[in-house]
């Protein structure tokens, strides 16, 4: 039987997050990353590039929710990926003036990232991505590293202060901690149509829709005792939103979904589908008004 693959120009759009205080998660994302607040509605702020009106993330306000419920499973990190290596040392040197903590910094192999977290303890890298040609690639598969940052290099060059997150930056990949990871492959691979993008690790893959090094990253770190899914009342992930380009596509995806007996939801009007993964995460595809 021939392998299903999703419609490669189906793009990773949006991640939507769960959390406690709304005004302090807005105003650190509009004041410390540079989002905009595109709009607010039914207790959620929809946060992005203003001018384009293009949103990137959702801040779904849940004051009853407990951060400590379940610190497994669930959102790991998020990615969002500057067009330019200066932007990225803009931005780092940003987050030095404002002597706000930066976690961690790695370069991959295929792109350089920082990482921090945010108020609410979610983890987020700012990422650029090398030029494709000079991706670690073999036989299709990434081969990634982590070696040392400089962030000095990085931020040698910068050509102007940080005041707003750049245009055409996207959200490059989420990284998701799973309970089970075979069954969560099993999931985003055999059913959804993604690509294996990694060099087969043990305890993670890289998943990818085209020929990108990752738009899902999948990893088993966390102890076994946690609990197997998100929880509704927990901070963290929401939901995860995919573009997509035409009806048709949306069709086609919902035809194979029916046809292994899959649980979704389908909306013809509002050209929507959702289905949650193994672990709970809601994934939405949607045709977005042109």
């Amino acid at each position: 039987m021939e392998r299903f693959s999703l419609d490669p120009e189906i793009k990773l759009s949006s991640v939507a997050i769960k959390v406690k205080d709304l005004d302090k998660m807005e105003n650190f994302y509009r004041h410390i990353i540079g989002l905009d607040l595109i709009n607010e509605e039914n207790d959620m702020a929809l946060m992005g590039l203003g001018q384009e009106k293009k949103k990137l993330l959702g801040l779904v306000y849940s004051p009853e929710a407990d951060e400590n419920l379940n610190q497994g499973t669930g959102l790991n990190h998020m990615a969002f990926v500057f067009p330019e290596r200066e932007q990225l040392g803009s931005f780092i040197h940003h987050l030095f003036e404002l002597n706000y903590p930066i976690d961690g910094e790695s370069d991959h192999g295929y792109c350089e990232a920082i990482y921090i977290t945010d108020p609410e303890g979610n983890r987020i890298a700012f990422v650029w991505d090398k030029p494709q040609e000079k991706w670690p690639v073999a036989d299709g598969k990434i081969h990634g590293v982590t070696k040392p940052l400089d962030l000095r290099k990085v931020t040698k060059n910068y050509s102007e202060t940080y005041q707003h997150i750049p245009k055409d930056t996207k959200v490059g990949y989420v990284h998701l901690s799973v309970a089970n990871l075979d069954e969560s492959y099993d999931f985003y691979t055999n059913l959804l149509g993604f690509t294996l993008k990694d060099n087969d690790f043990s305890n993670m893959h890289y998943l990818s829709l085209n020929q990108y090094h990752h738009h899902i990253a999948l990893d088993s770190w966390t102890p076994s005792s946690y609990a197997p899914s998100v929880q509704d009342d927990e901070l963290g992930v929401d939901h995860v939103t995919f573009s997509v380009p035409n009806y048709d596509s949306l069709v086609a995806l919902r035809n194979h979904l029916t046809a292994h007996d899959a649980d979704l939801y389908f909306n013809k009007g509002k050209q929507i589908i959702g289905i949650n993964d193994p672990n709970g995460i809601q994934l939405w595809f949607r045709v977005f008004p042109k």
